[in-house]
């Protein structure tokens, strides 16, 4: 602000005056310097959403392509340069300058405000295309209508001073936003975007009031963007790669197997291992560390810490058990007093544990004596340097490098394990060999312990020149000047790589199970906690879903284990392709699974809708027929579920309700789902039941049309409705305001949606032959999915073709609800199928809330007053405005009506004196089958 506020004092200064092209030069130089910024933050965001879906990436993707491709255009449009499509000049290049700073304050206000954004990266780069080859075109072609920016010789206009001051006031707002979600939750990224859009905001000053584009202040704004940007760089480098570190760190866990499972294992493990309990007593011990405390493996087990080791190595460990027992990973040395020349290499790993603190401790001791000799032996006398280097050459891997860490020396086992000649690494630093796999703050520790003369040793993952990774135990030993400072380092390297490997392998079987490879109960544990603690705080119902194979046994007895063992490999493999990769499927045990869904919606309701659908998803993935030893072997599984929204919800409590619904279901027939809650489980299998069952009821023949008449004041019959009738064969007649919103809420509604249209059309094309019906028309009401379904145009002409029926005598009936989603492809469709000879019908007219606009757009013919007006005209002086006016209206549109619901004589006189000319209701028939239906009404006698 001081820096902007001495520049605005002085007097306009014109850069390179008389020298326009080092002017172009200079300003084409800083405007490619902020596309190469903005370009970098769009390729950090695109591969950050390789990884994980986030919000502020897809913001990022969007606002930044704009920006970037604005502020080239802004470069190449400036008065001076070649034309680009049209002649450059200073207002176009101000028009597209505006361009980017806009998108610039709309991304950092999106990120403030931490809009979410749905779709891909694809589409987010897309759109962000699509927007700035509009702007392009607009910014070309359109500029005359764009307000006058700058006029020659006077320098900016007011409407550009006020925008650039609005700019600024903008990037100000969203700097203080940000710093103040900074100060709740300090986050690295936060900061940058505030301090990104301060220096924005600051900058805009100085384009407010310049006379010509030479003018020092607008080449000192443009630096300021050019600082803006890299912060915005800075805050993306942040979110791409700072946070799968964290999550690295946070994913380390030590070992937590049962000794039965691992001691095969860990026995062979070249590093002593322990697991030590939260009583501080010894859990397990393997022989290599019996061996190095010199006690039998038997005797260490159920020992107290302080009478299993020895005292040498008991001082240091008791206050690291403290710190471990916290949470956190302990690393130190231990050696046996001068003369016995045992030294071991201590890591301490807290176990995972479901809540609270860690049950347990693993404890990996190393034998390090021989690097420790060496190293002892090295320190003391330098004459012993040359047999020191042999020793080390023979055994271990070495490199020299001078105080600013380059590489002056390196042994053969150096190239041998690194895969580069000894010409390729002298000269170069070790980053030549640096895999990424540390943070940075990792290598500063490093430099700082031994900058300061101390010696630093610890693991390094390095990378081969074949891209391989490696694990070294790595001593570096600082060689000082008589002044203390250091003027060399040597390095000393033992490969530890099987060791690295061997540690991982054993953490992979603590957690996964064996067979199937999923997270086993362990693991279960921790990520269903996870997922309890994020619904709370998202206020997201999530659900535990246990399942368990029905007659599991009979295979195993039948086909043996082996076959049950593939059997639960596919069940493990049908569960993963049918859930989300942020769902969890473990195994439980034996044959059963369990499955954590999470984000299944704010209500309860729609939570047991979805998952209800994803249980029948599950349920009829797993009753495919598996083929097991060439044999095709039906199985089907039962399931119970049980929902979350409770911090305080126990995982244990949860599983046991998961059982008692899992038992339900299995009580109740098995193949079935239950849920734990007695009325949401009867709603739910009650819908699930009918909506399986309604699928093939067409087919089957369980579906019927019924037809009311449609007919004039006279009684002459016009025409009829069909309605949809489902007649159960046990459930009798089911209501169709319990089936249809079932099916409309599932695909289900194409298929009998489509036996409706096809029904009514042959039976339209039967009348055809009859001389007392041939002049009926059939109305069909048609959903909003249906209708919005892309083969419908092709749906509707099909069934026509394929009955003969006579389109004319079609009606299609639509709800103004259906006019809200995109006018323009209803229209399409609607055009399309009246040109066919197709008619429409606007039904419940009234009493929605669409634009009477659509009246005069829409190719209607006719109207239908909705029931609740006709069944107040009578009584009610509004409703019968109502009918009124939209008779009136209808009249004056040249379209026709029919009044639905007309259930009284009177009401009919009433609407007929006002111009009503068909009308509908139990008054004139009610709903019949097509047997039923006769072919004139019998008007009662007066």
């Amino acid at each position: 602000m001081l820096l902007m506020a001495a520049a605005i004092m002085l007097p306009p200064v014109a850069l390179f005056q008389g020298r326009h092209g080092l002017m172009l030069a200079n300003h084409l130089v800083l405007e490619i310097f902020s596309v190469m910024v903005s370009s970098m933050v769009v390729v950090m965001a695109w591969h950050r959403l390789d990884r994980t879906a986030d919000d502020a990436s897809r913001i990022l993707i969007y606002g930044f392509s704009v920006v970037a491709g604005a502020d080239l255009i802004h470069a190449l449009t400036y008065e001076g340069m070649p034309p680009l499509l049209v002649e450059s000049s200073t207002s176009r290049a101000i028009f597209f300058w505006l361009l980017g700073r806009s998108f610039e304050l709309l991304t950092v206000l999106m990120l403030a405000a931490r809009v979410r954004l749905p779709g891909g990266r694809t589409l987010w780069s897309a759109l962000g295309a699509l927007t700035l080859l509009g702007a392009f075109l607009f910014g070309s072609l359109g500029l005359h209508l764009f307000p006058e920016t700058f006029v020659p010789g006077q320098g900016v206009t007011r409407f550009k001073a006020v925008t650039e001051y609005l700019l600024c006031a903008g990037n100000v707002l969203a700097a203080v936003w940000l710093f103040a979600q900074y100060r709740r939750n300090p986050d690295p990224r936060t900061l940058h975007f505030a301090v990104a859009g301060f220096v924005m905001g600051v900058g805009e000053l100085s384009f407010t009031s310049y006379v010509t584009p030479s003018d020092f202040l607008n080449v000192f704004g443009h630096v300021y963007k050019i600082v803006a940007y890299g912060f915005v760089f800075r805050a993306s480098f942040v979110l791409g790669l700072r946070e799968p570190y964290e999550l690295l760190r946070l994913s380390e866990a030590g070992l937590r197997a049962r000794k039965a499972e691992l001691n095969a294992l860990l026995g062979n493990v070249p590093v002593g291992i322990a697991r030590i309990g939260q009583d501080l007593r010894v859990g397990y011990a393997n022989r290599v560390c019996a061996g190095l405390i010199g006690l039998p493996e038997d005797a260490l087990v159920d020992r107290p810490v302080e009478q299993a080791f020895p005292p040498f190595l008991l001082q240091p460990l008791q206050p690291a058990l403290m710190r471990a027992l916290a949470g956190e990973r302990v690393e130190f040395d231990a050696a046996q007093p001068e003369g016995a020349g045992l030294h071991l290499a201590v890591t301490l790993v807290p176990e995972p544990a479901t809540e609270g603190q860690p049950r347990s401790l693993l404890i990996m001791l190393s034998d390090t004596t021989e690097r420790e000799r060496a190293r002892r032996h090295w320190l003391e006398s330098l004459e012993e340097v040359r047999e020191l280097k042999a020793a080390l050459d023979a055994h271990a891997i070495v490199a020299v490098t001078d105080a600013r860490g380059v590489i002056t020396r390196v042994n053969d086992k150096f190239c041998q394990i690194s895969q580069y000649p000894r010409d390729e690494l002298i000269g170069c630093t070790h980053k030549v060999i640096n895999s990424g796999h540390h943070p940075r703050s990792f290598f500063d520790d490093l430099w700082r312990t031994i900058a300061s003369g101390q010696v630093w040793h610890g693991d390094i993952c390095n990378r081969a020149k074949d891209g391989s990774l490696y694990w070294v135990h790595t001593t570096i030993v600082p060689l000082s000047h008589a002044d203390g400072q250091p003027a060399q380092y040597i390095a000393i390297r033992a490969d530890i790589t099987e060791r690295k490997r061997a540690e991982e392998e054993a953490q992979r079987l603590a957690f996964h199970d064996e067979l199937t490879g999923l997270p086993n109960r362990r693991l279960m544990s921790d990520r269903l906690r996870h997922a309890i603690d994020g619904a709370d705080r998202d206020h997201q119902y999530g659900a535990l879903l246990l399942m368990d194979l029905d007659n599991f046994k009979e295979v195993n007895d039948t086909l043996g284990h082996a076959q049950g063992d593939a059997l639960l490999r596919q069940v493990s493999s049908r569960l993963l392709a049918r859930l989300r990769a942020s769902d969890t499927v473990a195994r439980f045990g034996g044959d059963e699974f369990v499955v954590i869904v999470e984000e299944l919606g704010a209500e309860l309701d729609e939570a047991s809708i979805r998952m209800g659908h994803i249980c029948e998803a599950l349920r009829e993935a797993l009753a495919q027929p598996c083929e097991l030893g060439g044999q095709m072997v039906g199985s089907t599984v039962s399931m119970g579920v049980v929902f979350f929204r409770d911090a305080r919800d126990d995982p244990d409590e949860l599983l046991k309700q998961a059982d008692i619904a899992l038992y339900k279901a299995k009580e109740a027939g098995r193949n079935r789902v239950c849920f734990f809650d007695p009325g949401l489980q009867a709603e739910t299998t009650r819908r699930a039941t009918l909506l399986r069952e309604l699928r093939g009821a067409g087919a089957r023949g369980e579906l019927e049309l019924h037809y009311q008449p449609v007919a004039d004041a006279r009684w002459r019959i016009l025409g009829v409705e069909a309605l949809l009738r489902w007649r159960h064969p046990e459930r009798g007649m089911v209501p169709p305001g319990v089936f249809i919103p079932l099916a409309e809420q599932s695909a289900l509604i194409l298929e009998v949606g489509q036996w409706v249209l096809e029904t009514a059309c042959a039976q339209l094309a039967a009348w055809a032959h009859d001389p007392l019906r041939a002049c009926w028309t059939v109305a069909v009401n048609v959903s909003e999915r249906q209708f919005h379904d892309p083969a419908f145009l092709h749906k509707v002409e099909k069934a026509l073709a394929d009955t003969g029926a006579d389109p004319h005598r079609l009606r299609i009936e639509l709800t103004e609800s259906m006019l809200h989603r995109d006018l323009d492809m209803t229209l399409q469709t609607m055009r399309a199928l009246q040109q066919r000879g197709v008619r429409f019908a606007l039904d419940d007219f009234g009493t929605g809330y669409s634009s009477l606009s659509y009246l005069k757009k829409l190719p209607l013919d006719q109207l239908k007053i909705d029931k609740t007006f006709v069944d107040e005209v009578l009584s009610d002086a509004n409703s019968a405005a109502i009918a009124r006016t939209i008779l009136s209206l209808a009249a004056s549109l040249e379209l026709g009506v029919v009044a639905e619901g007309v259930e009284k004589a009177e009401q009919l006189a009433f609407l007929a004196r006002h111009g009503c000319p068909a009308f509908q209701g139990y008054l004139l028939s009610r709903p019949k089958p097509v047997s039923e239906l006769p072919p004139v009404l019998e008007r009662p006698a007066a």
